[in-house]
């Protein structure tokens, strides 16, 4: 009785629908609604032997992505025929409109018809098995202010949950710090609760929207039929839906772009220094608050070499409040005492509601004068010609040609000798000029020996100098890669003062 009642069934289907896909050479399948930033799908299917769909990579400004196809073979009286469908997906933010596409089915053109999908507006979902709800500690806040926000979802314990499908909220104008997730089940209720919770700093000002979030839950049909019939048993997805909320952003005062409670203070690792040495300045800025917008402190002092080293920053969250360290060490070289200025730093006190302003002390450093060799490194003065101050006495004495031909030759020989003899020992003075800075820079095993060396023979060589800047920023194991170079720039500068000197 069954089989002839389902028999029924499939005849009337077939000969009613039958026809109308058979007729239909192309088709659009779509929803007819969706929920803001639902992930909508849609299909168009194609019947015929020779199919060319056209390519869809967006639609009213959203990117369309494909994610599948499918074909199937049809053969009525020996006539074969393709039935071939391509499915696509795109966020949905507004009311999505599909135009008609053209695609070519056997050499002629077929159209699909244009669809508008409405965007539902989205209400909290209301249920005695689950709820989900967002909140914030306070509604109205500055820009750059943290504002803690909660995601509480709870379910009933006797729920067979399968899955939650949930993707860390989007914020738009909110830049985002997750905190560490919570999980609590209360024993004396029938719930099993959870809570996640994110800082939001809001990064404009006005009245920003905060769109309800969606979480998926996909529990077990309650189905008796299901259960034994599958092997493994069906499940239906659930979409749950909080609240939404509207958070009143108030602009900063004009120039200031911190927010919170900051401390700054500075240190010196001496007062007065002799000329060409350096002294270490280092600045530490701390505090709760928006730390990540402060900009890079940049010192300026007339007379002076600054090596500005790079900021160290150290961000972390007590009791839900942001905040970190800002530290920043200067090396400063003066040709003459000078003074490092006070550094002042403006924030927005959000307990008060007023602009504070901090500053650090300012130092008066001493800068001992000393004779410093500008123009040469290290190198002896050219020894004069050993006959250029003696006195020569010439005696004139007869003698023969036979021995005027010898003394000529053994003069001759002499002067060669003493020539070579004098350019041996020339080069060998220079060479004991040498030693000293050499043996000092290839005797030192850090970057900040080797600094304090050549501090006093800056400006006298553009790539000396550029040596010299670098040193204090490097790692000891580039310092070693380095040496070598240092070693071959003042081997020629000394063999560039020589050949001056001759």
């Amino acid at each position: 009785m069954m089989k002839k009642i389902l028999g029924k069934i499939v005849f009337i289907v077939t000969i009613i629908i039958f026809p109308i896909i058979g007729n239909a050479k192309v088709v659009l399948q779509a929803p007819d609604t969706f929920y803001k930033n639902d992930i909508v799908h849609f299909k168009i299917v194609a019947t015929g032997t020779d199919i060319n769909l056209p390519e869809i990579k967006n639609i009213g400004g959203e990117v369309v992505q494909r994610t599948g196809t499918s074909q199937h073979t049809t053969i009525i009286n020996g006539a074969r025929s393709y039935q071939f469908s391509q499915s696509y997906t795109l966020k949905g933010k507004s009311d999505i409109h599909i135009p008609s596409f053209e695609i070519m089915i056997d050499n002629k053109i077929e159209k699909t018809k244009a669809k508008t999908i409405k965007m539902l507006k989205v209400e909290k979902t209301k249920s005695d098995l689950y709820d989900l709800k967002i909140s914030i500690d306070k509604k109205t806040v500055y820009v750059g202010e943290p504002i803690v926000f909660t995601l509480k979802f709870k379910y009933k314990k006797d729920l067979e949950i399968v899955s939650l499908d949930f993707n860390k909220p989007d914020f738009e104008s909110f830049w985002v710090k997750e905190l560490n997730p919570q999980k609590s089940q209360n024993n004396y209720t029938q719930y099993v609760e959870q809570e996640v919770k994110y800082l939001l700093f809001p990064q404009k000002a006005g009245s920003i929207q905060v769109e309800p979030l969606k979480i998926g839950v996909t529990t077990i049909k309650n189905n008796s039929y299901g259960k034994t019939f599958y092997l493994s048993s069906p499940t239906v997805t659930t979409p749950v839906y909080s609240n939404g909320l509207e958070i009143d952003v108030k602009p900063l005062p004009k120039g200031i772009n911190l927010i919170g409670n900051f401390t700054i203070k500075s240190t010196i690792d001496k007062s007065s220094i002799d000329q060409g040495d350096a002294i270490s300045y280092k600045l530490y800025i701390e505090g709760r608050g928006n730390i990540d917008d402060l900009d890079e402190v940049v010192v300026d002092i007339p007379n002076t070499i600054i090596y500005d080293n790079p900021s160290k920053k150290e961000y972390n969250i007590k009791d839900n409040l942001y905040g970190g360290k800002y530290t920043k060490t200067y090396s400063l070289i003066g040709k003459e005492s000078f003074t490092i200025p006070s550094i002042e730093l403006k924030y927005f006190d959000n307990k008060t509601n007023s602009v504070k302003i901090i500053k650090t002390k300012e130092y008066r450093i001493k800068v001992n004068t000393k004779e410093v060799k500008k123009s040469k490194l290290e190198i002896a003065a050219p020894t004069k010609p050993l006959s250029s101050n003696l006195e020569q006495k010439v005696t004139v004495v007869k003698i023969s040609n036979k021995n005027n031909i010898i003394f000529f030759t053994l003069g001759f020989l002499s002067a060669i000798l003493l020539v070579s003899i004098y350019f041996f020992w020339r080069k060998k003075e220079t060479k004991k000029s040498e030693i000293p800075l050499l043996k000092k820079v290839r005797t030192t095993k850090t970057p900040n020996e080797l600094f304090k060396i050549l501090l006093v023979y800056i400006n006298i060589d553009k790539e000396l100098d550029k040596i010299i800047y670098k040193l204090e920023k490097l790692s000891q194991e580039d310092y070693k890669k380095e040496k070598r170079n240092i070693l071959k720039v003042l081997k020629e500068l000394i063999e560039k003062d020589i050949k001056l000197d001759q």
